[in-house]
């Protein structure tokens, strides 16, 4: 393994204030923070002596270490770092696209891929070691993405991967979207426990839409699939999901027929959004508000539990056992719900088994950002302890039943929250609005494209108890997520780090 620990400055214990980096796409939990191109990271020094390169898996000689600069209560004297490969951009904004991090907080592992899915490795938290490898089938041509699922049945890692067969001097290479299931306890030389092929369109772009309970795979759009298949990582089983004809009570004065698109999956089964087509009225004052909605498996819908006179419900998130939805009264039937200055949104916290709210708070920006199913999905997470949650730019004490935005006004900026320790402090960069479809998603990670004409991003700590915010200093990078020891895990364009507590 790569395993590089970082050298400081005498008395150096928090954020390097040397020379504004530039910075990368970033995806909490499974995916890279904002880019910081280090010289050093070049010499990484592998455990067998070399410089592991993270596609091949190949060592060279060994050089110097690097550090990354980071917020107070980081101990930068020490930890562990790797290289890691650079991530492909989504195909679909909203999507869980291709992340090449991922952690797995009860099994303590930090699990990385090589960007075409070739190898994956899987990290100590806490002290960096190798605990197992994978090297799947081959594919040609092939982007992946790694995620980490919880279930009855313990962690398991999802290796997911777009490419191509190879094809032969009798067989033709073909389209496949490919899923290993590898149990997060694995032997040191790690084995799929689930092994599936599924065939991919030749004319359109599936992509990968995960939770830390379910998985889809197909085409999307708006954040939702016509058609997609839910995969089982517990038991290898899948099916297949499509848009269906839904009946649904409280649409407006009545009960309406809508048509329901699979958003994403949970452990309390699918989570189909819908919007209302006819028997709504809303451009005269006394109109019929038309219903935006959602429905969890079987057990209940969006309408059954709306906050009192709101109409519109998207389904943002699922983390554990909650799900995020975005609220309001109503909105005109040819603009998508958004977040802005014109109106409040109401973030609630259901409990994902049924619907009941465990914390709200209401919220306006000044930036005009689109509400759509699962576009705050990357940016969502509990902390270890389960008593703080945060969702694109808002934090929820959930003991306290209450939440706080981080959204801009006329005078701040809005900030993308990244991970959370069991304090309720929380990390997060501060949204920079570039124009592109990715950044005006609510919650949307990453929220930058990659070159070397990204905009320089600030970074910020947070409470999610108190509704505070700190700027951090220049350059600090932010964690993916923050061990209930006090570990942070940092992503860059470039590698992974990992430092204690100081």
């Amino acid at each position: 393994m790569t395993n590089c620990f970082i050298s400081a400055p005498t008395g150096a214990r928090s954020a390097w204030t040397g020379a504004r980096p530039r910075r990368a796409p970033q995806r909490a939990v499974a995916a890279g923070m904002a880019v910081l191109v280090l010289g050093a990271l070049a010499g990484c020094s592998d455990a067998s002596g070399g410089k592991a390169d993270p596609t091949t898996g190949t060592t060279h000689s060994a050089a110097a270490p690097v550090r990354l600069p980071v917020p107070d209560g980081f101990d930068t004297a020490a930890g562990w770092s790797t290289s890691a490969s650079v991530e492909a951009t989504d195909a679909e904004p909203g999507s869980s696209g291709f992340p090449l991090v991922a952690v797995a907080p009860k099994s303590a592992l930090v699990i990385q891929a090589a960007a075409d899915g070739s190898r994956v490795r899987a990290f100590s938290l806490s002290k960096g070691k190798t605990v197992w490898t994978f090297t799947p089938k081959a594919l040609t041509s092939a982007r992946a993405g790694v995620f980490v699922q919880e279930g009855s049945a313990g962690e398991k890692v999802v290796l997911a991967r777009l490419g191509k067969t190879s094809g032969n001097s009798l067989t033709t290479s073909r389209p496949t979207t490919s899923i290993d299931v590898i149990p997060a306890y694995s032997a040191r030389t790690a084995r799929s426990e689930h092994h599936l092929d599924l065939a991919a369109p030749d004319d359109t772009a599936s992509s990968f839409t995960a939770t830390d309970s379910g998985f889809l795979v197909g085409p999307a759009t708006d954040g939702v699939h016509e058609t997609a298949v839910a995969v089982d990582a517990a038991t290898g089983a899948q099916r297949t999901v499509r848009t269906t004809s839904l009946k649904v009570p409280g649409c407006g004065s009545g009960s309406c027929t809508v048509q329901a698109s699979p958003a994403f999956a949970t452990a309390e089964g699918l989570v189909s959004a819908f919007q209302q087509q006819d028997g709504c009225d809303q451009w005269t004052e006394s109109g019929t508000p038309c219903t935006y909605g959602f429905q969890v498996g079987d057990a209940w819908t969006s309408t059954s539990v709306a906050p009192s006179g709101m109409h519109v419900g998207i389904p943002l998130a699922v983390t554990g056992k909650y799900l995020v939805a975005a609220w309001h009264t109503s909105d005109t039937r040819t603009d998508p719900p958004a977040l802005s200055d014109t109106g409040k949104i109401t973030l609630v916290v259901h409990d994902l088994a049924t619907g009941k709210i465990k914390a709200k708070v209401s919220c306006t920006s000044a930036e005009a950002l689109t509400l759509q199913p699962g576009s705050a999905q990357s940016s969502t997470r509990l902390s270890p302890n389960g008593d703080f949650l945060i969702s694109g730019q808002a934090g929820f004490d959930l003991t306290a039943g209450r939440g706080h935005c981080f959204t801009s006004t006329a005078d701040t900026k809005g900030i993308d929250l990244t991970a959370v320790a069991d304090d309720g402090t929380a990390y997060g960069i501060v949204h920079a609005v570039d124009q592109t479809q990715a950044t005006s998603l609510y919650g949307r990670l990453p929220i930058t494209t990659d070159g070397t004409d990204t905009p320089e991003r600030d970074s910020a700590r947070v409470s999610a108890r108190t509704g505070t915010a700190k700027p951090l200093p220049a350059a600090a990078e932010v964690p993916l997520y923050v061990a209930a020891d006090g570990h942070g895990v940092f992503r860059t364009r470039d590698v992974v780090a990992v430092y204690p507590a100081s």
